[in-house]
């Protein structure tokens, strides 16, 4: 019998409650989507303050289908281009920009921005397991034990694009490759990556391992927002030293795979090439990102992934450039 009226109790609270919130013959209020009915105890109050929600994409470049008029660059031979001005967030040229690719070492892009972000420079890597058993990629031969700074590590990933040193920095930041990784796709999603996923933090090929020309565009806009980043990608060869295992100190120096900074390729007219990132595997071709700028100080980043051969690579982005730069 008590259980009873405990029952009867909270029915009829809830009731009371229930007709308290929704009121009896309150005002409607109009709201975007419909009206909501207003009492003494909820109602809107008009502060006299509006406040504006900007778009994810507003200072972004963004296209939904191809721009190729600009150029003419044979598209049969690439998988795709793009064409980005950075300064007023215009699309020049796309072609297949939304096409998920292999991205081959332009991965490493992402694993800068996660270095930079997480990273103190001046800080000293104590180098883990680092080998990789994938014949034919570059290497710049770190072994485990030795012991690097930071910057010279990044340095010598993005210059000389070392496959070792961005497994070095996987395992650093995040004790496996597996778990940096996760963190490379995290980080994906927080750009708007849409088409993006990454299976390890090199560029290894992979069928779980895509990305899209857009999604790296993403990705390099962002990178680019560090000094040091810029600073790096802009050197045609660097000095290093570090510590081996056995305490031996090591000095080093590595050109740079952007073939326009060492000058074997002639550069666009029309802009000053700052620098970027090479990538390739037969997967996916010959690929470059490149930053540029012009004369007046607007920035651009321009993609071609999957040219046949390193020749015709360098020669259609200086075409591209030249063609839909002004």
């Amino acid at each position: 019998m008590k259980c009873l009226n405990k029952r009867f109790f909270s029915l009829a609270l809830i009731l009371i409650l229930a007709l308290s919130i929704s009121g009896c013959g309150g005002n409607d209020i109009s709201i975007p989507y419909g009206t909501l009915e207003s009492n003494e105890d909820f109602n809107f109050v008009d502060s006299g303050q509006n406040q504006d929600i900007g778009l994810f994409a507003e200072d972004l470049c963004a296209t939904d289908g191809d721009i190729t008029d600009s150029s003419t660059i044979n598209l049969s031979d690439i998988y795709a281009a793009a064409v980005y001005d950075v300064t007023s967030n215009q699309v020049l040229y796309s072609y297949n920009a939304n096409i998920k690719i292999n991205p081959a070492s332009v991965t490493k892009i992402m694993t800068a921005l996660i270095v930079l972000e997480r990273c103190d420079l001046e800080a000293t890597v104590k180098v883990d397991d680092v080998t990789i058993n994938e014949s034919g990629i570059q290497l710049f031969k770190l072994n485990e034990g030795d012991s690097i700074n930071v910057r010279d590590l990044l340095t010598v990933m993005m210059v000389y694009s070392g496959n070792d040193c961005a497994l070095a920095f996987a395992k650093y930041i995040a004790g496996s490759e597996e778990a940096f990784v996760d963190i490379m796709n995290e980080k994906a999603v927080e750009l708007g990556c849409t088409g993006t996923h990454f299976s390890n933090c090199m560029g290894i090929t992979d069928e779980d391992h895509y990305t899209t020309a857009y999604d790296l565009y993403l990705i390099f806009n962002e990178v680019i927002k560090y000094d040091e980043f810029i600073t790096i990608i802009n050197m045609p060869e660097y000095t290093c030293s570090y510590t081996s295992a056995s305490g031996e100190y090591i000095t080093r120096t590595v050109a740079s795979t952007n073939k326009f900074l060492t000058g074997e390729y002639t550069k666009p007219s029309n802009v000053t090439v700052i620098g970027g990132k090479t990538g390739t595997t037969n997967a996916a071709g010959k690929c470059l990102i490149l930053y540029s700028k012009d004369t007046n100080g607007n920035s651009y980043i321009s993609i071609i992934m999957g040219a046949e051969d390193e020749q015709a690579l360098y020669t259609m982005m200086a075409q591209l450039c030249n063609e839909t730069i002004y």
